[in-house]
């Protein structure tokens, strides 16, 4: 059996943190650049810092060095605590990871040389079991949302944690020559579980960050880009099942088209950036305006369509009326410039025999309507019935 002495292992580890940070950094953090994969590049950049100061001490007798490693070391797995919270999207104090690092360097440094020297490696392992220990609990605090997503790392974190802190304590009771620690908690055993954790968590995020770039696709698939409202083919969809499930339940429901007034006028007065703004604020002002369960998308140019959940045509004229409101309140154009407004039309969709084309066709004729009464205001529309209710 070859026993390979702590420079060879620490040159090992210090060429697969190396390689793992280069490809990782290049196949998985360039590619959408999430703040999580980010603080693993953190993380994986430090245990290749640390490997290298270990190694400069062991076989260049650096002095200085191997106190260095602990506090990049201890950064590093702050810098995977930080990932996990960022994954969460907790808050996270970039400077509160210097704190820990620090103190490990600075108690191996004071007893480096002293006959109580272990009590550096003490505090290091027990710093890095308490960053990777918090890591798994913040991962295991999103079990109801993205459990499936997070387990294999959070597993990896905690049985890693468990060992780091479990040597903490081998290393206190039996010492670093006693030959059941060297058995359960020795260089090279040390070794194979920091590889393990750096595999099993860069093939984690690897996943995570595929899984958000997926998400992130599908959203520009079913948004639209300027406003984030629902595209015209999401809002079709979604607004025929609603429709379906809300006559099927009774539930009133309202159909609404709605037009920016003079929009033309005000592209060609202020430019398109500033047409683009209204168009923004309206967005906005109908996100104030309605609840979240009711539906908004952008029909096309500076028209937009809302299905509005339990609620009749007189409602859906008085929620329209709160988004004119918003819109005035939220308007992008240069001071002194009127308030932009918008026309609505309003289909009560009682009937249960009208689809939800029709529903809009007859939306559209009452917004054109609205249009011609002079803007700035909602109309109620026939129904599919051939009735205008109220």
């Amino acid at each position: 059996m070859v026993l390979l002495d702590r420079s060879t292992l620490m040159v090992v580890f210090a060429l697969m943190t190396l390689t793992m940070l280069v490809l990782f950094y290049f196949d998985t953090y360039r590619k959408n650049r999430a703040p999580f994969a980010g603080w693993w590049c953190w993380a994986v950049a430090s245990f290749f810092l640390a490997a290298v100061f270990y190694f400069m001490g062991e076989a260049e007798a650096v002095a200085w060095a191997p106190s260095v490693g602990n506090g990049v070391m201890v950064l590093g797995s702050g810098c995977v605590w930080a990932g996990t919270r960022s994954l969460a999207g907790r808050r996270i104090l970039p400077w509160l990871l210097g704190i820990p690092a620090m103190a490990a360097f600075a108690v191996d440094a004071s007893v480096h040389y002293s006959d109580n020297a272990r009590i550096g490696s003490i505090v290091l392992l027990a710093l890095m079991g308490t960053a990777t220990g918090l890591a798994s609990m913040e991962l295991w605090r999103e079990r109801e949302d993205s459990w499936h997503r997070v387990r294999s790392l959070a597993v990896a974190t905690a049985v890693c944690a468990v060992y780091y802190l479990s040597r903490t304590v081998g290393l206190a009771v039996l010492g670093p020559a006693d030959p059941l620690f060297q058995v359960l908690f020795g260089t090279g055993v040390s070794m194979l579980m920091a590889m393990v954790l750096l595999v099993v968590v860069s093939s984690s995020i690897t996943s995570l960050n595929y899984a958000r770039r997926t998400e992130n696709l599908q959203e520009l698939a079913y948004h639209d880009g300027l406003t984030g409202l629902l595209n015209r083919e999401e809002f079709m969809r979604q607004a025929q099942r609603r429709l379906r499930a809300n006559l099927a339940a009774g539930v009133d429901t309202v159909i609404v088209m709605a037009d920016l007034d003079r929009f033309k006028a005000i592209n060609d007065r202020f430019g398109h950036d500033a047409g683009d703004g209204v168009i923004r604020a309206f967005a906005q002002a109908c996100r104030l305006a309605v609840r979240d369960a009711d539906l908004v998308g952008r029909y096309g140019g500076e028209e937009f369509a809302l299905l509005l959940d339990g609620v009749d045509a007189a409602g859906g004229v008085r929620i329209a009326d709160r988004i004119n409101a918003a819109l005035a309140e939220h308007s992008s154009l240069p001071a002194g410039a009127d308030s932009p407004t918008a026309s609505f039309g309003v289909v009560d969709a009682h009937d249960g025999n009208a689809g939800l084309q029709r529903l809009l066709r007859e939306a559209d004729r009452a917004l054109y309507d609205a249009k011609a009464a002079g803007r700035n205001q909602a109309v109620i529309g026939l129904t599919a019935a051939g009735t205008q209710p109220g």
